[in-house]
Protein backbone atom coordinates (compact mmCIF):
# COMPACT_ATOMS: atom_id res chain seq x y z
CA UNK A 1 0.00 0.00 0.00
CA UNK A 2 1.55 3.19 -0.98
CA UNK A 3 2.22 5.70 1.82
CA UNK A 4 1.25 8.23 -0.02
CA UNK A 5 -2.33 7.25 -0.55
CA UNK A 6 -2.28 6.68 3.02
CA UNK A 7 -1.30 9.59 3.71
CA UNK A 8 -4.05 10.99 1.88
CA UNK A 9 -7.03 8.90 3.84
CA UNK A 10 -5.67 11.11 6.92
CA UNK A 11 -5.64 14.67 5.15
CA UNK A 12 -9.16 13.67 4.38
CA UNK A 13 -9.74 12.57 7.88
CA UNK A 14 -8.40 15.93 8.94
CA UNK A 15 -10.36 17.96 6.86
CA UNK A 16 -13.82 15.91 7.85
CA UNK A 17 -13.44 16.40 11.40
CA UNK A 18 -11.14 19.81 11.66
CA UNK A 19 -13.17 21.57 9.27
CA UNK A 20 -16.22 19.66 7.94
CA UNK A 21 -17.82 19.04 11.65
CA UNK A 22 -17.05 22.44 12.91
CA UNK A 23 -18.94 24.19 10.05
CA UNK A 24 -22.03 22.16 10.70
CA UNK A 25 -21.72 22.75 14.37
CA UNK A 26 -21.68 26.72 13.52
CA UNK A 27 -24.28 26.48 10.84
CA UNK A 28 -26.82 24.68 13.80
CA UNK A 29 -26.00 27.72 16.13
CA UNK A 30 -26.47 30.00 13.22
CA UNK A 31 -30.25 28.01 13.15
CA UNK A 32 -31.21 28.32 16.57
CA UNK A 33 -30.04 31.72 17.16
CA UNK A 34 -32.11 32.79 14.48
CA UNK A 35 -35.00 30.98 15.90
CA UNK A 36 -34.26 32.89 18.88
CA UNK A 37 -33.57 30.49 21.16
CA UNK A 38 -31.04 31.32 23.66
CA UNK A 39 -28.84 28.05 23.80
CA UNK A 40 -28.67 24.50 22.29
CA UNK A 41 -30.30 23.00 24.89
CA UNK A 42 -33.64 25.12 24.26
CA UNK A 43 -33.50 24.48 20.38
CA UNK A 44 -33.06 20.24 21.00
CA UNK A 45 -35.65 20.20 23.72
CA UNK A 46 -38.59 22.39 21.71
CA UNK A 47 -41.26 20.23 20.40
CA UNK A 48 -41.14 19.94 16.76
CA UNK A 49 -37.48 19.46 17.06
CA UNK A 50 -37.61 16.41 19.79
CA UNK A 51 -40.83 15.17 17.56
CA UNK A 52 -38.59 14.83 14.30
CA UNK A 53 -35.72 13.49 16.15
CA UNK A 54 -38.22 10.69 17.81
CA UNK A 55 -39.38 9.93 14.56
CA UNK A 56 -35.85 9.44 13.56
CA UNK A 57 -35.21 7.05 15.84
CA UNK A 58 -38.22 5.30 16.90
CA UNK A 59 -40.82 3.23 14.47
CA UNK A 60 -44.44 2.52 14.73
CA UNK A 61 -45.03 5.06 17.37
CA UNK A 62 -47.82 7.69 18.00
CA UNK A 63 -47.20 10.39 20.18
CA UNK A 64 -49.57 12.27 22.43
CA UNK A 65 -49.19 15.57 21.49
CA UNK A 66 -49.25 16.49 17.68
CA UNK A 67 -49.77 13.02 16.59
CA UNK A 68 -51.28 14.40 13.07
CA UNK A 69 -47.27 15.14 12.07
CA UNK A 70 -46.20 11.60 13.50
CA UNK A 71 -44.43 9.84 10.81
CA UNK A 72 -43.24 6.19 10.61
CA UNK A 73 -39.96 5.68 8.43
CA UNK A 74 -38.75 2.64 6.73
CA UNK A 75 -34.66 3.28 7.79
CA UNK A 76 -34.60 4.97 11.05
CA UNK A 77 -31.33 7.46 10.64
CA UNK A 78 -30.43 8.41 14.16
CA UNK A 79 -29.03 5.42 16.02
CA UNK A 80 -29.46 4.38 19.84
CA UNK A 81 -25.90 6.31 20.66
CA UNK A 82 -26.98 9.37 19.35
CA UNK A 83 -30.62 9.71 20.93
CA UNK A 84 -29.09 8.54 24.37
CA UNK A 85 -26.54 11.40 23.91
CA UNK A 86 -29.35 14.36 23.30
CA UNK A 87 -32.27 12.80 25.73
CA UNK A 88 -33.04 10.70 28.84
CA UNK A 89 -36.27 9.03 29.49
CA UNK A 90 -37.96 10.05 32.26
CA UNK A 91 -41.13 7.25 33.43
CA UNK A 92 -44.72 8.69 32.88
CA UNK A 93 -46.79 9.38 35.95
CA UNK A 94 -48.26 6.12 37.40
CA UNK A 95 -51.82 7.71 36.91
CA UNK A 96 -51.71 8.04 32.70
CA UNK A 97 -51.61 4.93 30.35
CA UNK A 98 -48.81 3.67 29.24
CA UNK A 99 -47.16 4.81 26.15
CA UNK A 100 -44.18 6.05 24.31
CA UNK A 101 -43.85 9.24 23.38
CA UNK A 102 -41.07 12.37 22.77
CA UNK A 103 -42.64 13.86 25.85
CA UNK A 104 -41.56 11.84 27.62
CA UNK A 105 -37.73 12.30 27.44
CA UNK A 106 -36.12 15.42 28.47
CA UNK A 107 -32.83 17.07 27.00
CA UNK A 108 -29.39 16.26 28.59
CA UNK A 109 -26.78 18.58 28.83
CA UNK A 110 -25.56 18.35 25.42
CA UNK A 111 -23.22 20.86 23.60
CA UNK A 112 -22.61 22.01 20.09
CA UNK A 113 -18.74 20.23 20.53
CA UNK A 114 -20.41 16.81 21.23
CA UNK A 115 -21.82 16.42 17.85
CA UNK A 116 -19.87 14.46 15.11
CA UNK A 117 -20.67 14.96 11.69
CA UNK A 118 -22.99 12.35 11.26
CA UNK A 119 -25.40 14.24 14.22
CA UNK A 120 -24.93 17.43 12.81
CA UNK A 121 -26.06 16.71 9.29
CA UNK A 122 -29.08 14.66 10.68
CA UNK A 123 -30.17 17.99 12.72
CA UNK A 124 -28.99 20.04 9.84
CA UNK A 125 -31.02 18.54 7.10
CA UNK A 126 -34.75 17.89 9.32
CA UNK A 127 -34.44 20.72 11.80
CA UNK A 128 -32.81 23.78 10.36
CA UNK A 129 -33.54 25.98 7.61
CA UNK A 130 -31.21 25.96 5.00
CA UNK A 131 -31.03 27.22 1.40
CA UNK A 132 -30.94 24.60 -1.41
CA UNK A 133 -27.03 24.94 -2.01
CA UNK A 134 -26.60 24.53 1.56
CA UNK A 135 -28.83 21.49 1.85
CA UNK A 136 -27.16 19.98 -1.50
CA UNK A 137 -23.51 21.05 0.40
CA UNK A 138 -24.48 19.20 3.70
CA UNK A 139 -25.61 15.95 2.00
CA UNK A 140 -22.24 15.92 -0.41
CA UNK A 141 -19.98 16.10 2.37
CA UNK A 142 -21.97 13.47 4.52
CA UNK A 143 -21.60 11.21 1.58
CA UNK A 144 -17.89 11.88 1.31
CA UNK A 145 -17.16 10.71 4.92
CA UNK A 146 -18.92 7.75 4.49
CA UNK A 147 -17.81 6.71 0.90
CA UNK A 148 -13.76 7.90 1.63
CA UNK A 149 -13.93 7.34 5.41
CA UNK A 150 -15.80 5.34 7.49
CA UNK A 151 -16.43 2.51 4.37
CA UNK A 152 -13.07 2.47 3.38
CA UNK A 153 -11.24 -0.21 4.68
CA UNK A 154 -7.98 0.17 3.17
CA UNK A 155 -6.77 3.30 5.03
CA UNK A 156 -6.01 4.49 1.71
CA UNK A 157 -6.96 6.63 -1.23
CA UNK A 158 -5.23 6.78 -4.60
CA UNK A 159 -3.79 9.68 -6.12
CA UNK A 160 -6.54 10.55 -8.87
CA UNK A 161 -9.46 9.72 -6.14
CA UNK A 162 -7.73 12.25 -4.03
CA UNK A 163 -7.66 15.31 -6.21
CA UNK A 164 -11.37 14.83 -7.47
CA UNK A 165 -12.17 14.54 -3.65
CA UNK A 166 -10.32 17.24 -2.64
CA UNK A 167 -11.69 19.71 -5.05
CA UNK A 168 -14.84 18.57 -3.94
CA UNK A 169 -14.61 19.09 -0.84
CA UNK A 170 -13.24 22.15 -1.01
CA UNK A 171 -15.99 23.25 -3.19
CA UNK A 172 -18.61 22.46 -0.92
CA UNK A 173 -17.20 23.74 2.14
CA UNK A 174 -16.20 27.25 1.13
CA UNK A 175 -20.39 27.15 0.08
CA UNK A 176 -21.09 26.29 3.32
CA UNK A 177 -18.24 29.13 4.86
CA UNK A 178 -15.44 31.19 2.65
CA UNK A 179 -13.22 31.98 5.24
CA UNK A 180 -11.92 28.38 5.29
CA UNK A 181 -9.74 28.29 2.59
CA UNK A 182 -6.66 28.75 4.39
CA UNK A 183 -7.07 26.01 6.72
CA UNK A 184 -7.26 23.32 3.81
CA UNK A 185 -3.76 24.73 2.57
CA UNK A 186 -2.72 24.10 6.33
CA UNK A 187 -3.86 20.77 6.57
CA UNK A 188 -2.60 19.81 3.26
CA UNK A 189 1.01 20.95 3.95
CA UNK A 190 1.46 19.56 7.41
CA UNK A 191 2.87 16.70 8.54
CA UNK A 192 0.41 13.73 10.20
CA UNK A 193 2.06 12.11 13.84
CA UNK A 194 1.33 8.92 14.72
CA UNK A 195 -1.06 9.80 17.76
CA UNK A 196 -3.25 12.09 15.30
CA UNK A 197 -3.25 9.26 12.48
CA UNK A 198 -5.02 6.78 15.23
CA UNK A 199 -7.02 9.18 16.79
CA UNK A 200 -8.68 10.25 13.38
CA UNK A 201 -8.66 6.65 12.17
CA UNK A 202 -10.96 5.75 15.25
CA UNK A 203 -13.45 8.44 14.86
CA UNK A 204 -14.28 7.93 11.17
CA UNK A 205 -13.69 4.29 10.72
CA UNK A 206 -17.88 2.30 10.51
CA UNK A 207 -17.67 0.16 13.44
CA UNK A 208 -20.49 -1.60 12.13
CA UNK A 209 -18.32 -3.10 9.83
CA UNK A 210 -16.87 -6.66 10.50
CA UNK A 211 -15.12 -6.45 13.60
CA UNK A 212 -12.09 -8.15 11.89
CA UNK A 213 -11.76 -6.09 9.33
CA UNK A 214 -11.32 -3.00 11.34
CA UNK A 215 -9.05 -4.74 13.72
CA UNK A 216 -6.70 -5.69 10.76
CA UNK A 217 -7.03 -2.30 9.19
CA UNK A 218 -6.08 -0.94 12.48
CA UNK A 219 -3.33 -2.93 13.26
CA UNK A 220 -1.84 -2.56 10.10
CA UNK A 221 -2.18 1.09 10.37
CA UNK A 222 -0.23 0.85 13.10
CA UNK A 223 2.58 -1.07 12.36
CA UNK A 224 2.75 1.32 9.08
CA UNK A 225 3.28 4.76 10.98
CA UNK A 226 5.23 3.23 14.09
CA UNK A 227 8.40 3.18 11.22
CA UNK A 228 7.67 6.59 10.23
Amino acid sequence: MSRDNQRHYFIVCSVIIEIVTPVFRQRIEKDFKSKRFGCLQDFIDSKPVKHILFHLRFQNKKCCQDSNNCKNLRVLPLNYSQWELLYTENPGPPSKPKHHCHCLYTINNVKLDDFDITLASLILLNCCNLTPNEEESIHKLRSFKNKHLSHNTTGAIPEKEFQILWNDLMTYVLRLDASKQDDFIMIQNRPLDESMCKDYFVRVVDFHKKFEQVSNLFSFLLNQYSMC
